[in-house]
């Protein structure tokens, strides 16, 4: 189901599906139009427990003052998916140490014509501006790690069996290291949150495409057919959000 939230400065969309494969839908996304916040967590552990884990990590981010500046946002989102961290990995410790119970994050905050994303796992934020895609975000994967390190290209990484092994997540380790970046918005910038089930299913050219329709809601419909369209093996989640 298409969800939208708008404000003054922007506008925004999203949808989530569990694809054709899985039954239980383990991402979980935020959309907060209205402040400047949206997120997509992908959760991990099955029976329940990465929906469980992905719910904790959106509900965590409403923690987060509207009010203050960008910066303090940042923090106060860091220090809440910290919490988060902590929980499960204490879970994990007590209940299921050899189970993975965890999520990956991807938060995006916007205000005064900045923005900033938080990030830990392989969920990415784009950013589509004057007709060039860009990605914010870098992988926290096994295959990045090897692309950085040059022993195989990023289109070999695409294919690789093993392109699905993330190296960070909330829950995975008692210590988070999150990542982010900071950047100027400017007028029909277009900025994706996704879950790798999404851009594992459609190419670089489609996400243009969408984005380039500078409508949210057309953005998100579009990348879901295109997403579900095909083998749609893992939960599909997408978050566009349109700066005015």
């Amino acid at each position: 189901m298409l969800r939208c939230s708008s404000g003054k400065y922007w506008s925004s969309a999203a949808a989530t599906s569990s694809g054709h494969v899985r039954t239980e839908n383990e991402d979980t996304y935020l959309i907060d139009g209205i402040h400047g916040l949206w997120a997509v967590a992908d959760g991990m552990g099955g029976h329940q427990q990465g929906s469980l884990a992905s719910q904790l990590v959106a509900e965590s981010l409403l923690s987060i003052s509207m009010e203050d500046e960008l910066e303090s946002r940042l923090e106060q989102a860091a220090r809440a998916l910290q919490a988060v961290n902590f929980h499960l990995s204490c879970e994990r410790t007590l209940t299921a140490p050899r189970q993975m119970i965890g999520s990956t994050a991807m938060v995006l905050i916007a205000q005064s014509g900045r923005a900033s994303c938080l990030w830990v796992g392989d969920s990415r934020c784009y950013l589509l501006r004057r007709g060039v895609l860009y990605q914010i975000s870098e992988d926290h994967s096994l295959v990045q790690q090897w692309v950085n390190a040059k022993r195989i290209t990023p289109e070999e990484a695409k294919q690789h069996p093993q392109n699905n092994v993330i190296t960070r997540a909330i829950g995975a380790s008692p210590d988070l290291l999150l990542a982010s970046a900071e950047f100027e918005l400017y007028a029909d910038d277009m900025l994706l949150l996704c879950s790798d089930g999404l851009y594992r299913e459609v190419s670089t050219d489609v996400i243009i495409k969408s984005l380039s329709s500078l409508v949210p809601e057309k953005a998100v419909k579009t990348l879901m057919q295109h997403g579900l369209a095909g083998a749609a093996s893992d939960n599909i989640t997408a978050v566009v959000v349109r700066i005015n």
